[in-house]
């Protein structure tokens, strides 16, 4: 049994979780009922004068544009929506050469850098030298000066990455686990939306990545550890929906995804009452235009949570997103993989 969950686990890391792998532990002969695939010359004279008032204008325009770009530089409010490949990589030439400590000194020239973006991701990312006795020590002293930046994101990204690298590990972010494991994010809230979808280990003294998570699920809200400290709630987002899975780490396995498995669930109860016209569909990009919020674990395997599922109206000729939403407390439990719904009014 748990050789399955290890492999389970290993299946689902290997290029970031995606919500086709989330939803694959459904039960496909019970939904079946509620769930649709949708896909989603003359006068040269005065020629020389021009040129002249070009150069000059050309000039002007540089000036007045360095000190626009100075005073933007200084004054402008942080503000990143989504890391690419590409920004994490600091614009490599391989998006797909990530590895940073391949390529330290990348890091340390952006810390250099007059731009706050550069600098930010360089920080976080000074973490990944954990593992390197060498570019630890150095990755520390380069730190040191961002504690006292006067941008915030800054100053906390390089708190949370000395307290990494100093092994204080004494920072709110990092959550200790039963197994003796520490998990946390970087770029913490860098978003509107959340913060970066990784998820970082670090256990008997060595730092790894944990697991990823694909589109439509770019950003991580909240980290939630059970009571017992064994599993792992995680809440999730995009631009337009919510996600949440639970990580049972100490056995190698991570659930399903529980809005668009509860979403899909209530639909079939619905019908198995006489309620035929939620379609659940599931689109082409995944979204469900469904959202998650206020989870608390119960107990040690028992997760709860609020949740407002949107459905298409199967009753009407044209497909909406979000014509019907239907607001619930859902409780799932890890153990038995069931769910329990209590109908909710929001306000």
């Amino acid at each position: 049994m748990k050789e399955k969950m290890a492999q389970n686990l290993m299946d689902k890391q290997e290029d970031g979780l995606a919500m086709a792998q989330l939803l694959n532990d459904v039960d496909g002969d019970m939904l079946a009922e509620s769930l649709e695939m949708r896909p989603a010359a003359r006068h040269s004279w005065y020629k020389g004068l021009a040129a002249v008032l070009a150069l000059a204008l050309l000039c002007s325009c540089s000036s007045l544009a360095w000190a626009v770009n100075t005073l933007q530089q200084e004054n402008k409010e942080f503000y990143l929506r989504y890391l690419t490949p590409d920004m994490l990589a600091l614009q490599t030439e391989s998006v797909a050469e990530l590895d940073i400590t391949k390529q330290p000194e990348r890091l340390f020239v952006a810390l250099q850098s007059d731009d706050i973006y550069y600098q930010y991701i360089a920080v976080n990312r000074l973490v990944e030298f954990y593992n390197d006795p060498d570019l630890r020590a150095r990755a520390v002293s380069a730190l040191q000066p961002f504690l006292n930046s006067p941008e915030p994101k800054l100053a906390e990204a390089a708190a949370l990455a000395l307290d990494i690298l100093t092994d204080n590990l004494q920072n709110p972010q990092l959550y200790h686990m039963a197994d003796g494991s520490i998990f946390f994010t970087l770029f913490n809230d860098y978003s509107d939306y959340g913060s970066h979808n990784q998820i970082w280990r670090i256990k008997d003294g060595q730092l790894s990545q944990y697991t990823s998570f694909l589109e439509p699920m770019s950003y991580i809200t909240g980290i939630y550890p059970s009571p017992d400290g064994r599993l792992l709630a995680v809440s999730l987002s995009s631009n337009k929906s919510n996600f949440a899975v639970v990580l049972d780490f100490i056995d190698g396995y991570i659930s399903s995804e529980l809005v668009g498995s509860a979403r899909a669930l209530w639909a079939n109860r619905l019908v198995q009452q006489g309620i035929t016209n939620r379609a659940a569909v599931i689109r082409s990009d995944f979204e469900t235009y469904s959202s998650c919020y206020d989870l608390q674990w119960l107990n040690n395997t028992t997760l709860r949570f609020e949740a407002d599922l949107c459905f298409d109206d199967s009753d009407t000729s044209e497909y909406d997103a979000c014509e019907i939403v239907d607001s619930v407390n859902v409780n799932f439990d890890y153990a038995t993989k069931e769910y329990s719904f209590q109908p909710a009014e929001r306000e």
